[in-house]
């Protein structure tokens, strides 16, 4: 059957005509690599954000204190922009499998569609 034959599909553009291909699998890839590297972003968002530098850590004086300052300033910014990443991440991951699964019920639809002409042909 045409959609036991591999896991993709063929959509037509009404407009063009032209034929596309989609792998399903291909996608569902994607969606893993994109949840995994959303995971990695996660992780090391979760390991900067373990504690604070402690006070003094560059010394106790006005320059070393400025300087505490701004590397902390900066480790929350990293914080947020992994959290970020591993949120769009995620949703690109999502997003992939949602595409491969509606591409293959499209697929499988049509599939039976034209079991169903092809059947009502023969009789």
């Amino acid at each position: 059957m045409i959609d036991q034959q591999v896991r993709a599909s063929r959509v037509t553009n009404s407009r063009e005509r032209a034929g596309m291909f989609v792998d399903t699998d291909l996608l569902h890839s994607g969606g893993n690599q994109s949840h995994q590297a959303g995971g990695h972003a996660r992780e090391g968002a979760d390991q900067l954000a373990q504690g604070p530098l402690p006070s003094g850590t560059f010394g106790e004086f006005a320059a070393g204190e400025t300087f505490h300052g701004v590397v902390s300033a900066s480790l929350t910014k990293h914080v947020q922009t992994l959290q970020a990443h591993h949120e769009a991440l995620s949703a690109i991951g999502d997003k992939a499998h949602h595409a491969a699964a509606g591409f293959t019920d499209m697929d499988e639809r049509n599939a039976a569609k034209l079991r169903a002409v092809r059947c009502s042909s023969v009789t």
